[in-house]
């Protein structure tokens, strides 16, 4: 037996990636590894350049950029990397000030480090023409080149654009407690193939404050030998079009996985739209019409519309405007939305998570309303991010919070074998999320 569970495996298709070595368990952790490279995203607030928190008044000595204090400010992360070089270059007030960070300290790596980091891929040719790239060339290239002293006698922009390219290809977004937000390059996670329905799930362990966190990645389901390996680079509740409009302009490909291929998305119909005639069918993406009545769709602009009255909702965080939102989808009078259309999938969750935040307010309704919402969305779940999914955790989590307070209200005993089996079932998949173990304690 293989003492890793995975092989990298390389294709024209997919680059490297990984493949199960051997037969791998729902749960097994299959990789813990700490970053080659760590650094505040391009449009990133102010922030502490060694952890990562909000900005606040103090700032490293040395180089004149916000830091929380002088632990951070003598963190190798800052000290040994970009501070020698930005001294007198920091301006809050600049929307791009954090852009050109994490290029440097990619240019910055040496050794083995700097090798593994040159071994993923960039797509930088697929990227140079692009707006965003036009915009790296005088904010990060030229900065880092020129200001800062980094441009060789037969230098060109390339090094600092391949740089970024990197990090947009292969980065994953970090968010920890206190409003940390970055990004992080893992040499071996980075290598994992993207799928719309992924068999991983990976999680950020240590420290809090830890600003070089290592990632731990487990199987979600289980994974036959010979199989891929992969994780998303999406969100698995958008629709297609959504996720491949995002996949071809963040990592530069076109995704062919099996949902991508199939126009019902795997039967959940995320990204069809309701038939406007009597007969309740559905408009597949990219069909010509309704598939029971050959009806064509309704207005397009409709779900745009749809769009930006969820935008005000979510603003408000008023559960009685997800509800009338809710009961007009299921009436049929919010064309092209339907129950499982996915801008009503993302209302239902974000009801859901409104609900648990004042559990003990919820009348008996709401908290039946809670009972059938999760419900629905963990069969949801069951095709798009089956096994021990964060997702599948906090629904979990949700559904027996509403549990308890129904059986409190309603004084019936005829939920107690329901709100064990699936708290015994949330408790397994959340001892896997370190920043939900405190949801674990409220469940025993």
């Amino acid at each position: 037996m293989s003492s890793s569970p995975y092989v990298v495996a390389e294709s024209p298709e997919l680059g490297r990636h990984w493949v199960a070595a051997r037969d791998i368990a729902a749960g097994e952790v299959l990789l813990e590894e700490r970053p080659l490279v760590v650094g505040p995203k391009a449009g990133s607030p102010p922030v502490c350049l060694a952890c990562y928190a909000p900005a606040a008044d103090y700032r490293c000595s040395a180089c004149g950029w916000p830091v929380c204090g002088p632990r951070c400010e003598a963190a190798a992360a800052h000290r040994d990397a970009e501070c020698r070089l930005i001294g007198g270059h920091y301006d809050g007030r600049r929307s791009a000030a954090y852009c050109f960070v994490a290029p440097l300290r990619c240019m910055l790596l040496a050794g083995r480090g700097a090798a593994e980091f040159r071994s993923l891929q960039s797509h930088l040719d697929d990227r140079l023409d692009t707006p965003l790239y036009r915009a790296y060339a005088v904010n990060v290239a030229a900065f880092v080149l020129d200001r800062l002293g980094l441009r060789s006698a037969d230098g060109d922009d390339r090094s600092a654009l391949e740089a970024a390219a990197v990090l947009d290809t292969n980065a994953f977004d970090v968010r920890r407690p206190g409003g940390r937000n970055f990004r992080a390059v893992y040499a071996r996670a980075s290598m994992m193939a993207h799928c719309c329905t992924p068999n991983t799930k990976h999680v950020f362990v240590g420290d809090a404050a830890d600003g070089r966190p290592a990632i731990r990645v487990l199987a979600t389901v289980p994974i036959g030998r010979g199989h891929g390996v992969t994780a998303t680079y999406t969100q698995t509740l958008w629709c297609t079009r959504d996720r491949r409009r995002h996949l071809s302009a963040a990592k530069c490909f076109e995704c062919a996985c099996a949902r991508c291929a199939d126009p019902e998305e795997l039967g959940t119909h995320l990204g069809s739209a309701a038939c406007g005639g009597p007969c309740s069918g559905r408009v597949a993406a990219a069909a010509a019409g309704c598939a029971t009545c050959g009806r064509p769709a309704d207005d397009p602009e409709a779900e745009q519309r749809a769009v930006r009255a969820v935008g005000v909702l979510s603003k408000s965080r008023d559960c009685a405007g997800f509800e009338r939102f809710l009961e007009r989808v299921r009436d049929g009078t919010m064309p092209p939305l339907h129950d499982n259309h996915h801008v009503a999938v993302g209302v239902k969750y974000a009801l859901v998570q409104l609900y648990g935040d004042r559990i003990s307010d919820l009348t008996v309704k709401q908290l039946e309303n809670n009972s059938a919402i999760c419900e629905q969305l963990l069969r949801l779940a069951d095709v798009l991010e089956p096994g021990i999914t964060r997702f599948r955790g906090l629904l979990l989590y949700y559904l027996v919070c509403g549990l308890k307070q129904l059986k409190r209200k309603k004084h019936r005993r005829n939920y107690d074998e329901m709100i064990k089996n699936f708290a015994r079932e949330a408790v397994v998949i959340l001892k896997t999320e370190p920043d939900l173990m405190y949801l674990v304690e409220q469940l025993q």
